[in-house]
């Protein structure tokens, strides 16, 4: 008999299919869920969202589930890091792909489903996303709510 899957893991996929789900259902292009891709030093990848919008543009959605107010300040910065240096070697993977003269935008961005309950916390985890050009999306959040935070 298989063991179940633990209750994080199991709201991490419901989570990420959703957010598949509504990108399938509502982006402009063609979006392509868990699109492989070839990493600049040759390792592959799979992009959780990948859209093609036409006119060398071309959009990265990373779907995580982390739940940072169980992290200890060190892991929550680790974590950060670690999820820039992916999206990262996504967008590269696509700034490279084309080759030659040839020039393609890459607009990237992360969506997580709960802000943390720490306002310092949640400050300094956009911020560092922000550093590195990547914005960040918490599911628990409306547009309304965040421009208000701005």
């Amino acid at each position: 008999m298989a063991t179940p899957e633990p209750e994080q893991l199991r709201r991490g996929k419901a989570f990420h299919n959703r957010v598949q789900d509504d990108w399938l259902a509502t982006a402009e292009g063609s979006p392509r869920i868990e699109r492989s891709v070839t990493k600049p030093g040759g390792r592959r990848g799979r992009v959780d969202v990948y859209v093609d919008a036409g006119d060398d543009l071309v959009a990265l959605v990373e779907i995580k589930n982390s739940d940072w107010d169980q992290m200890s300040p060190v892991a929550v910065r680790r974590n950060v890091r670690r999820q820039i240096r992916q999206l990262w070697c996504y967008i590269d993977s696509q700034i490279k792909a084309l080759g030659g003269d040839k020039k393609r935008d890459v607009s990237a961005g992360i969506v997580f489903p709960r802000r943390p309950s720490d306002p310092e916390r949640l400050q300094l985890i956009e911020h560092l996303f922000e550093e590195d050009g990547i914005p960040v999306v918490w599911e628990d959040e409306t547009v309304k709510e965040r421009a208000a935070r701005s």
